[in-house]
């Protein structure tokens, strides 16, 4: 036991010490990174705005899904699994944001960080859920591109990882300009994903096959998480909204900041999204579908309620209304789209096929 617990203070210490001496480095890169790229801010402040986690799941994915049934199945099923991951990695492991810690830390830094609208998040910074969601809309999309010229397998793999990666560039670039995010966090998001999405290729076919109970059970265990964290956090004096008072105290303006983006929203968010999922199993199969009719009318029509919907989150009634809420306007979101619009709009396939790009090992 006095050996487990030297080591465990040896390497508390060590990280003590390695942590700020990296986000010096860090913040020297921010700083750069604003001053170099200032001719191309529209770019990087669209990308930060318009492909966030929430707009790829209601917009894109659906926008998708009316053309590509398997695509759409892919994308709900895989962006679930990676984004519930990403918002309990950032409750269990609280991460200090640039513009905080330029500012909470006992060094004298002399960098000056500018803050912008999309700068005032209020959830921790590692892992970057920019990052994570748009990173795997992107794998999945290049990978399921149709080549019509004659190259070979290894030359089309080769360009289609060197697309992903310059996604991941720009992404990570449009995070570290608005001072959110610090360059180690996008690189090791990037690492976190890769480790993610060859765990989900390597047991696609268990997870298609998960029954609907099995499923909602794990899901229901997941869930216990969270709260398990939010006590043991408050009985050691910890704040568990530690960082939407930070966000308070150093957004230039309170108005930036928005209820969607608070960490106890975002869980009930992804946890309900990943239930619609559960509760849509198995979904082994459901990809060899076949669209019988034009369904972008339908999906437009249940996008614009889900929009409508998502205006009349209960803001004012507790935080216990407000997250039951999110959670089951995301539950039914995801579960119309694998289940309900699928009975509706689609027919049996005679040909048999499963993400061929993605899933190559899946049988």
């Amino acid at each position: 036991m006095d050996f487990i617990s030297d080591l465990s203070g040896n390497m508390t210490e060590y990280v003590c010490i390695l942590l700020p001496q990296i986000y010096h480095e860090d913040l020297l890169i921010v700083e750069k990174v604003q001053k170099q790229m200032r001719d191309y801010q529209w770019l990087l402040l669209l990308l930060s705005e318009h492909f966030s986690a929430a707009k790829i799941m209601d917009y894109y994915v659906p926008l998708l899904g009316a053309f590509r049934h398997d695509l759409m199945v892919l994308l709900v099923t895989l962006l679930a699994c990676v984004n519930t991951l990403t918002s309990l990695i950032k409750w269990v492991m609280p991460a200090n944001r640039p513009y905080w810690w330029v500012h909470e830390s006992d060094d004298n830094y002399k960098i000056f960080l500018r803050q912008y609208r999309g700068s005032c998040e209020t959830t921790g910074a590692f892992p970057s859920s920019h990052c994570i969601a748009m990173v795997t809309f992107s794998y999945v999309l290049i990978f399921q591109i149709e080549w019509r010229h004659k190259w070979s397998s290894t030359f089309r793999t080769f360009v289609r990882v060197l697309l992903v990666v310059l996604v991941s560039i720009l992404v990570a670039l449009s995070r570290i300009y608005l001072a959110t995010q610090f360059a180690s966090h996008c690189l090791l998001t990037g690492l976190l994903l890769i480790g993610v999405i060859m765990l989900y290729e390597r047991h696609a076919n268990i997870f298609y096959s998960l029954s609907q109970l099995k499923a909602v059970l794990i899901t229901c265990c997941l869930s216990l998480l969270p709260v398990f964290v939010y006590f043991s956090m408050k009985r050691v004096g910890l704040d568990p909204h530690w960082s939407v008072r930070m966000a308070f105290k150093w957004c230039i303006d309170p108005e930036y900041m928005r209820h969607e983006d608070s960490s106890i929203f975002i869980l009930g968010r992804d946890f309900g999204y990943l239930m619609g999922v559960m509760m849509s199993m198995p979904l082994r199969g459901s990809h060899e579908r076949r669209i019988k009719m034009k369904r972008f009318p339908l999906i437009f029509a249940l996008e614009i309620l889900n929009y409508y919907a998502r205006l009349e989150t209960p803001k004012t009634y507790g935080r216990v209304a407000f997250v039951a809420y999110e959670f089951l306007r995301n539950a039914t979101h995801s579960f119309t789209l694998l289940t309900i619009l699928p009975k509706i709009t689609t027919k049996p396939r005679v040909e048999y096929y499963f993400f061929r790009a993605i899933l190559p090992h899946y049988k």
